[in-house]
């Protein structure tokens, strides 16, 4: 959706109306006027003081490309404090609308919509109490709606909206629910570090997490496929496949479903072509498990030398094929303690192969140059030899096997599940 001009009301003590050229016919007087339709103007309102005092709330859209394909597809995943925002990330979205935050966390904002859809939102431009900048949470979506909108923030940065039939629907339906609202909570509770923790007690909490984490996005993956498989409203199941970050078998079936009720839609049109050819790599994936052998593939390095999957795995015992991506919080957030695996390791014949599936070399070189990664560190893209014959929908993603059976033996060790996996075959 490109920028245009809508009516912004800032909830402040004194209101301040301009009157702009695009105006020149109607009256200036002491209220403002609302130029949009009752039926496709939204106001959303917000209370981030838990969070932001400061900064600026912005609705996006993934930028279209020159084809109108969409370029965001490295925007979607989590990401944390830094100390300088993005240099460039206002020249990679498209900004609906946005509006200031003020001191008490509020801001308000309208704009018109005319059709119901997923955006995003960012909080740039924020600062700490001591002055450091606050790198915005990616992955933040909702669905823009015409109506009156409400998002409130708690102080991890979960948000909710509410306000909305489609937005109750497509999000509450599930976000809200006992179970899910109960493990957010108990999430929380688990990342604040007891004193005097011991390593044993570190560990278990550390699993308790990871089970909390499986826990909601089972419970996410539950409430978004049921909709976009049964929902009697078409928009509302198209809307579920939007939302849908980690997909499965459904999400194919559903969208090839989808097509007969909505045969003119071009983003549904567009996404069941694809949908038929990932039913069948699904299927081809499905044979990829515990037991079976690795797929060999070739691929390119940072400096444009091929090699072969097999070729890394000579003389080594144990082989950890990594899938990631510059833009994967979860991903980059595991590769310190990867590389202190790695470090100890790699004389026994423990040897790491990263495969990124982003689109743009750029990016994978910036990230590789900042995790400073010491292993074979091939790309890229998500169609790439690598990633179509794993069948790799989501990062992050691994394959250690036996290099020399080739035979796959664990899949997506994370933490301290590695090194105990390393240190039973290794030591």
């Amino acid at each position: 959706m490109k920028r245009r001009k809508t009516t912004v009301q800032i909830i402040s003590s004194v209101v301040v109306i301009a009157c702009s050229l695009s105006l020149l016919l109607s009256s200036c007087g002491t209220s403002p006027t609302v130029t949009e339709s009752p039926d496709t103007l939204v106001t959303i309102s917000g209370d981030f003081s838990k969070a932001y005092t400061n900064g600026r709330f912005v609705v996006w859209t993934p930028k279209q490309s020159d084809d109108g394909a969409s370029q965001g597809s490295s925007m979607m995943m989590a990401a944390s404090t830094s100390s300088s925002a993005a240099p460039s990330i206002e020249d990679s979205i498209d900004i609906v609308e946005e509006a200031p935050i003020n001191a008490d966390g509020t801001f308000s904002l309208s704009a018109e919509v005319f059709q119901p859809q997923r955006v995003y939102f960012y909080v740039l431009d924020a600062t700490t109490e001591e002055g450091m900048k606050l790198a915005p949470t990616k992955g933040q979506q909702f669905i823009l709606e015409p109506g009156e909108l409400t998002i409130t923030m708690e102080q991890n940065r979960q948000f909710t909206v509410s306000g909305g039939h489609l937005n109750d629907t497509v999000i509450n339906s599930w976000k809200m629910s006992d179970e899910y609202v109960g493990a957010q909570t108990a999430q929380s509770r688990l990342r604040v570090t007891p004193e005097e923790e011991t390593e044993e007690q570190y560990r278990t909490r550390m699993d308790e997490l990871s089970e909390l984490s499986n826990q909601l996005l089972e419970l996410e993956v539950a409430g978004l496929s049921t909709l976009a498989s049964t929902h009697d409203e078409p928009q509302v199941r198209k809307l579920a496949l939007q939302m849908s970050w980690l997909i499965g078998d459904w999400y194919w079936e559903a969208l090839v479903k989808l097509a007969d009720d909505l045969p003119e839609d071009a983003w549904v049109k567009e996404k069941s072509v694809a949908a038929i050819d990932r039913i069948e790599k699904n299927e081809a994936q499905a044979k990829i498990a515990i037991g079976t052998e690795i797929l060999d593939f070739t691929a390119e390095d940072l400096s444009g030398k091929t090699v072969s999957l097999n070729e890394l795995k000579q003389e080594k015992s144990l082989v950890l094929l990594e899938f990631w991506a510059s833009w994967c919080g979860p991903c980059r957030v595991e590769i310190p303690h990867m590389k202190k695996a790695y470090e100890k390791f790699k004389d026994k014949g423990f040897e790491i192969v990263s495969f990124t599936i982003d689109d743009s070399k750029e990016d994978w070189e910036l990230a590789s140059e900042e995790e400073d990664l010491p292993w074979p560190n091939l790309g890229m893209g998500q169609e790439a030899d690598a990633a179509t014959k794993y069948s790799v929908t989501g990062v992050p993603a691994n394959y250690l096997f036996d290099a020399r059976t080739g035979t796959i033996i664990a899949l997506d060790l994370r933490g301290h599940k590695l090194d105990e996996v390393l240190e039973e075959k290794l030591l």
